[in-house]
Formats: structure tokens, sequence, C-alpha cells
């Protein structure tokens, strides 16, 4: 879907940024920003401390494990098993 808002000028700047720095599109960047806020509201508390904690198991088993270098978010979400949540 195609949609027009004003965005303030500083966001759009960490966001650019932050594409570039991803090597991916600001499309991307912007689609999956809205898509953790829509599912964090339908996420419970516990459902939430859940996932931090198995994010947070797969940070240290591929800093301890897989000595790979720096990851990118999709290969830390399916180290962890959070791919598609």
């Amino acid at each position: 879907m195609r949609t027009t808002f004003d965005i303030p000028d500083d966001v759009f700047k960490k966001v650019k940024l932050k594409a570039v720095g991803e090597g991916v599109s600001l499309k991307e960047v912007v689609t999956r920003a809205l898509e953790r806020e829509v599912r964090s509201e339908t996420l419970s508390a516990k459902e939430r401390k859940e996932r931090a904690q198995r994010l947070f198991s797969a940070f240290d088993r591929a800093r301890n494990k897989w000595p790979v270098g720096r990851l990118k978010r999709g290969e830390l979400y399916d180290r962890a098993g959070l791919r598609g949540h």
C-alpha cells in the first residue's frame, strides 16, 4: 500500500543512515519498525520477557560458540528461534 506522511527531519536522517548502514532500503527499515510496534502491542508482558530471554541467550551463544564476527539481525533471530515472531 502506498501512503504519504510527514517525518521530522532528524528522525528521517537517523532512519536513512540506519538503512544505508545495514545495506537495506528505507522502506525495509520503516516496515520493520512498524511491524515491531504492532507486534509489541499484541504480546503479553510474559511473552515479551520470554522473547527477550531467548534473544539474550542467543547473544551469549553467538559470542561464545560461534565467533563469526558481527551478526545481522536475521541471523541472530534464526539462532534464537525467533524468526517469524
